[in-house]
């Protein structure tokens, strides 16, 4: 009898299964991790784990460094090193750490005197190092964006970015498969941006949560791969774990010739098994959603959360129109915050600043979209330009966008106009570095998230494409960017003949500097010995040890909180994320909602008012709590304010797992079950939550509330048991893994930087553990 025909399997089962090192009875996956990016705000702490265990990096050649978020975007011809040239001495002490900590452990890096550096999520494209198939992790949300190739990309938390580095791989529960078609003709002036802006408001930005989204259509097939990579790039802010396209020719155009594509044949080897990487023919989507391209329009958002969208034709909604009440709330709260009243159409809003950049739209696709709005302006209005009382500024992705955009002209179509022509970096996207909004300053932003705060204290965001900032930074206001076109286009899918003045290059990647030095790597012993060292540097503030405390009952004071989609900009802002330490940040905790903005006097929030103030349980009534950022800055914040464990209705992924991962409980409740324990709260009275017999009881006659937890997480949160431990227990798998991965994926394994570029078989790293001055 022939062998049953294998059950179809979407892109996601398929990448999925060839990265399984070992199932566990729980249903946890051990699965092996092809691609680390590594930034200076989410990794001191896990090389300090690494260093206080005397654990070395498994896979120094499967692992790229480079710094991103705190670095300023001014000019750099001055630059000499990053002690002298960053100012701030939290953003300075973190960039050194990073620089260390790439020399300590062998690791490549992009500093910033080379113009490789960028935006972590631009140079992996970028170089290679990105490839179809594989399995893509960092220390932050956006890792998303990866999924444009065909590739299952996630952000982590810092203990999580301790366990890649330490293992290669990751214990993870396996994602619900969600496909998201759009088909037909997009509307003229629509751009990647307007496409996921516009899914976001149709699903929410819970809509995709416990998913891996697969974003299917002639839309996408059609699609650039920078289009393509801004759609995946927002999947988080759609509460999916990951988005994803099957790999294609435009995908296989991309990477040749890149530097860490792979060459000859391996080239062939790799192209034919990424063919095979699309979903089968009736293959089971467990969520299918269906969007017609024509009823997709130029978008922008309103309020502060990515799922609050308009037509940029439309108004500010009102809040009366919201039958939910959670949701009336945030939307008179989210007006409040933007200083924007109900009705008023958006094209009549003022903007203060334009922000084109971030890991979501600084490409040089979208510099050349933005390009096209300003040079279709000018040849009909050559005296126009950006407003006298407009900031207006653009940050390429990398230093090689920057250095392609210059070649083609791009910098002075810019600059003529009165736009600021910046450093690679992620800039104002968040605001860690000197670019940022002042209080009631209004932006036209390309960035992925407009939460309170994001882009600057008290600063007031608005979402849309290059082409929509472009727009609102000639006239001042939000503007429809067709206005400007008289030939409609897919603005972020052409390329661009300007003038003849202006003739493009290919998108091929410019010829490599010289190499970058690679570091030395200690043995386990030199990185043991550096730890109990006394020697003292600008960085020797040691972070704490990532030894998880058990959980069993946590019982007392109850805090209830009334908000939805409570983000981790909310839970702590981005001012405190600069510090070297896993403690030292119960302060920061909700600072915002805590302290008056004008005065720095404590407010009324429930955490400030006794009894709730030694608060160890939080209980929210709204949806969604911890969305956003995958920085494990947020438990961490709760932890040392003393709460111990959140109830809520549902929690982003990563939120959740960066609780567990710190020894805190997260409990799911239903809605009316949420309201009971908080009106519990209300009164004062102690709540109790029993990990041991999953339940929650309240002081009183009231009967337990059962809650259910994931059986593995469950054993190692009541044991307080070492997750990297656990996996070095399983060393044997991981071998094997290993060695059937060269054999089948061999452009997979070792890659450095040969002179002029290009890839080598490994990294060289010294016998002698040598610690370096930078």
């Amino acid at each position: 009898m022939p062998a049953p025909a294998p059950a179809p399997r979407t892109l996601y089962d398929k990448v999925w299964d060839d990265h399984v090192v070992h199932q566990q009875e729980s249903g946890e996956t051990l699965i092996y991790i092809d691609r680390h990016l590594v930034h200076e705000v989410t990794s001191p702490q896990a090389f300090e784990g690494l260093r206080t265990a005397g654990r070395p990096v498994r896979r120094p050649d499967c692992t790229l460094a480079t710094v991103d978020h705190n670095v300023p975007t001014i000019s750099r011809k001055n630059f000499t090193d990053v002690k002298t040239f960053i100012d701030e001495p939290e953003s300075r002490a973190q960039c050194v750490a990073l620089e260390e900590n790439v020399k300590e452990f062998g690791l490549t890096y992009f500093g910033m005197s080379d113009r490789r550096q960028g935006i972590v999520h631009i140079i992996g494209p970028e170089q290679g190092f990105t490839l179809p198939g594989t399995t893509c992790v960092c220390g932050d949300s956006h890792t998303s964006t990866h999924g444009a190739f065909g590739s299952i990309a996630f952000g982590i938390g810092t203990s999580e970015v301790e366990h890649v580095l330490a293992t290669q791989t990751l214990l993870q529960r396996k994602s619900k498969n969600m496909r998201i078609k759009v088909n037909g003709t997009l509307p003229p002036g629509c751009a990647s941006k307007d496409v996921i802006l516009h899914i976001i408001g149709k699903i929410g930005t819970a809509g995709g949560t416990g998913c891996v989204i697969e974003y299917a259509g002639n839309v996408f097939e059609e699609m650039s791969m920078e289009a393509r990579m801004s759609v995946c790039n927002m999947s988080i802010e759609a509460g999916a774990r990951a988005g994803m396209v099957a790999p294609d020719e435009v995908t296989f155009k991309y990477l040749k010739g890149r530097p860490l594509a792979p060459k000859g044949e391996e080239w062939e080897r790799a192209v034919a098994y990424w063919r095979t990487l699309k979903s089968d023919q009736g293959a089971k989507f467990d969520i299918e959603v269906n969007i017609r391209a024509e009823d997709i329009v130029p978008t922008i958002t309103w309020g502060t959360s990515p799922q609050d969208v308009v037509p940029i034709t439309g108004v500010v909604p009102d809040p009366a129109s919201f039958t939910d009440p959670i949701k009336r709330s945030g939307a008179e709260r989210a007006l409040a915050y933007m200083g924007l009243i109900p009705h008023t159409p958006m094209q009549d809003i003022d903007v203060d600043t334009i922000f084109i950049g971030s890991c979501t739209n600084s490409r040089i696709e979208d510099l050349r979209s933005a390009a096209q709005v300003i040079i279709a302006a000018t040849s009909a209005d050559p005296s126009i330009k950006v407003p006298g009382n407009v900031h207006a500024m653009i940050v390429p992705g990398s230093g090689l966008i920057k250095q392609q955009a210059e070649a083609e002209g791009l910098d002075a179509v810019f600059k003529r106009v009165g736009f600021d022509w910046r450093e690679a970096g992620c800039s104002m996207c968040l605001g860690m570095n000197p670019d940022q909004l002042s209080p009631g300053e209004r932006c036209a932003s390309t960035s992925n998230r407009n939460f309170e705060g994001r882009q600057g204290a008290g600063g007031r965001t608005h979402l849309m494409s290059p082409a929509m900032a472009a727009a609102a930074a000639l006239t001042g206001k939000l503007t429809d960017v067709r206005i400007f076109l008289k030939k409609g286009s897919n603005l972020d899918q052409t390329k661009l003949k300007v003038t003849s003045a202006f003739d493009y290059l290919t998108d091929e990647v410019l010829p490599p500097p010289k190499p970058v030095p690679l570091s030395d790597s200690p043995s386990a012993a030199a990185s043991a010995a550096r730890a109990n060292s006394t020697e003292t540097d600008s960085v020797s503030v040691a972070a704490t040890s990532s030894a998880v405390p058990p959980f069993t009952i946590v019982k007392g004071v109850s805090a209830p909180l009334d908000i939805a989609n409570v983000d981790t900009d909310m839970i702590i802002p981005k001012q405190f994320l600069k510090t070297l330490k896993r403690t030292g940040l119960g302060d920061a905790l909700f600072h915002t909602l805590r302290k008056d903005p004008k005065t720095g006097e404590a407010t009324e929030f429930v955490l400030n008012r006794s009894p709730y103030d030694k608060a160890v349980i939080l209980v929210c009534t709204g949806p969604n709590f911890g969305c956003g950022s995958s920085r494990e800055h947020a438990p961490w914040s709760l932890n040392d304010f003393g709460i111990r464990a959140v109830i809520a209705p549902s929690f982003a992924e990563i939120f959740k797992s960066n609780m567990m991962q710190n020894g805190m409980l997260p409990v799911t409740l239903p809605p009316e079950e949420c309201k009971k324990i908080a009106d519990h709260a209300r009164s004062g009275k102690h709540l109790e939550v029993d990990l041991e017999k999953c339940e929650v009881r309240r002081d009183g006659e009231e009967p337990a509330i059962p809650f259910q937890v994931d059986s593995f997480k469950r054993h190692c949160l009541l044991n307080g048991l070492d997750g990297i431990g656990l996996t070095l227990q399983k060393q044997e798998f991981i071998k094997k893994f290993e060695e059937k991965r060269s054999e089948v994926w061999p452009w997979l394994d070792g890659f450095g930087y040969a002179k002029g570029g290009g890839r080598v078989p490994e990294v060289p790293v010294s016998k002698t553990g040598k610690k370096f001055d930078w």
